[in-house]
């Protein structure tokens, strides 16, 4: 017996019904951090970069996407302190 169940469902209901986070207000601060950067100019590779790491696909472009992010965020300004902030 072969039993066959569709549901129509918006993406926005796929991720309630998994009870996965809404991630949409991180996705969009990283878009506008990397809009900042690119308009500032303070990192001209950061485009090389993206390319490079969407296009090695596989877990090798996961593992780019995540350290560049990483980058992104633990990143030091001028005139910001060495060493990590305490937790």
């Amino acid at each position: 017996m072969k039993v066959t169940v569709d549901f129509d469902l918006t993406p926005e209901e796929m991720r309630r019904l998994f009870g996965l986070p809404d991630l949409t207000p991180i996705q969009n601060l990283v878009i506008e951090r990397i809009k900042g950067q690119v308009e500032k100019g303070l990192d001209q590779g950061i485009v090389t970069t993206l390319t490079r790491a969407m296009i090695t696909g596989g877990m090798q472009s996961w593992e780019a996407y995540q350290k560049l992010l990483s980058g992104m965020f633990t990143a030091r300004r001028p005139g910001s302190e060495g060493g990590d902030p305490p937790s």
